[in-house]
């Protein structure tokens, strides 16, 4: 199962009135939507949080068993930009954030899979007052959580 990401979409006028109010915006995905989202946000003053597969996926073959135990389900990494070494943490870290936009392309494909990936538990960590949009198909959101009313579906 992989399901495409509409990339075409201009989430601008969604995020708005969160971004007036929010400090912390946590992106999951940080691809062409997830890149247009950091933009808009950083250019409000808003800090990001970044979560996303490795961009080196070979690397982390290379550390195998330590690399899925260190970062879990594998959200985290780290690139080399042009503009110095970009962090991407795990999906735990951003449980913090004011605002969590998901954009990520539905796959139950190892060595990411993002089919349920945001469960009870990981809800649990974040604030009762978080915002999280889902961009992505409602099927990322555990099937058991879809009804939370801190999630909003894109579609």
């Amino acid at each position: 199962l992989q399901v495409s990401l509409d990339m075409d979409r201009i989430p601008e006028d969604i995020l708005a009135e969160r971004l007036a109010t929010a400090k912390t915006v946590g992106l999951v995905g940080v691809g062409k939507l997830g890149t247009r989202l950091r933009e808009l946000a950083e250019k409000k003053g808003v800090k990001t949080l970044l979560c996303d597969p490795p961009r080196n996926l070979d690397e982390a073959t290379e550390l195998g068993e330590s690399f899925f135990s260190l970062w879990g389900n594998g959200m985290g990494g780290c690139e080399l930009t042009g503009e110095g070494l970009e962090t991407f943490l795990p999906l735990d870290s951003l449980a913090v954030a004011d605002v969590i936009c998901i954009q990520v392309p539905l796959t139950d494909e190892k060595p990411f899979p993002t089919v349920g990936m945001i469960t009870a538990d990981w809800l649990s960590k974040c604030r009762p007052d978080t915002c999280i949009i889902c961009f992505s198909s409602r099927e990322v959101v555990a099937e058991d959580v879809r009804g939370d009313s801190r999630i909003h579906f894109i579609e």
